[in-house]
């Protein structure tokens, strides 16, 4: 299959399971995003299993962290125009990738679904509150999905934006949508995501606020809704739809994305 599976990992060891799930014979692309040294031992066992001698691995590295940076790295590694964005801690369900090439359909993108477990009550709600902002939706979101190449000329000439180390998948997935092109969608074709804690939920959320702030200061980003809006969106709108705790937890995820946005404007005055 001529596809390459671009996974960025920097110290999650999860990337182990996440390539033992690849189920076609295709290439994979491990971009080490500033890798620590325990990821780095356990590719090298990956590279040395005889059970993945189906796939084709190779590694490519930046220094720096950065998740955009090592999509594009990973991107111009990759042998194959068609690629697929995975995440290190995400797993295939049987047949997605076979399903996701399928999908294409003559399209330039072609998108799977998150399905986000859950082991507890409160990972629950949070899996609920994620599938509301991310999974519920068409979009150009990673992971799963599979695109051409061939969209760099239709999304201003670039993969993901360089100076952008959160929220870069919504960058990209704006640029696409402001292209007008078609995402083909099936909901079948699915990567699992492993229960998260409102504890890491919200860290992430307070870093994707940050994120927001800079893509807002370079103009890529339009300014988020500020607590009244996202009450209104959250607490109302999504409790419609995945129940009170969800919505109500929602708003406190909303909360910390900007705290983390307003933050970033401090940090950088000291």
């Amino acid at each position: 299959m001529n596809i390459s599976i671009v996974i960025p990992v920097s110290d999650d060891l999860r990337i182990s399971d996440c390539i033992k799930s690849i189920d076609e014979k295709v290439e994979v692309v491990i971009s080490l995003n500033k890798p620590s040294k325990k990821v780095l031992e356990e590719i090298k066992k990956l590279l040395r299993s005889k059970k993945l001698s189906h796939l084709k691995i190779k590694t490519c590295t930046i220094k720096e962290a950065s998740i955009a940076g090592a999509y594009n790295n990973g991107i111009k590694a990759a042998t194959h125009e068609l690629i697929l964005l995975m995440d290190s801690d995400c797993i295939f369900d049987k047949s997605c990738i076979q399903k996701l090439y399928a999908n294409l359909n003559g399209n330039l993108l072609s998108k799977g679904k998150v399905v986000f477990t859950h082991d507890s009550f409160l990972s629950k709600v949070v899996s609920r509150s994620r599938e509301y902002h991310t999974s519920d939706k068409i979009s150009a979101f990673s992971p799963p999905l599979l695109f051409s190449k061939k969209i760099k000329t239709h999304i201003g000439g670039y993969f993901f934006h360089p100076k952008l180390c959160w929220l870069e998948d919504s960058e990209f997935d704006s640029r696409v949508q402001k292209a007008g092109l078609k995402i083909s969608y099936d909901s079948t074709a699915r990567v699992l995501h492993p229960p998260l804690t409102p504890r890491r939920d919200l860290r992430s959320a307070f870093w994707y606020g940050v994120g927001k702030r800079i893509g807002v200061e370079i103009g890529v980003h339009d300014k988020p809704t500020g607590i009244v809006g996202s009450a209104n969106k959250y607490i109302i709108q999504a409790s419609k739809k995945k129940g009170v705790l969800a919505g109500c937890y929602l708003f406190i995820w909303k909360s910390s994305l900007l705290l983390g946005y307003y933050s970033q404007a401090i940090f950088r005055l000291k």
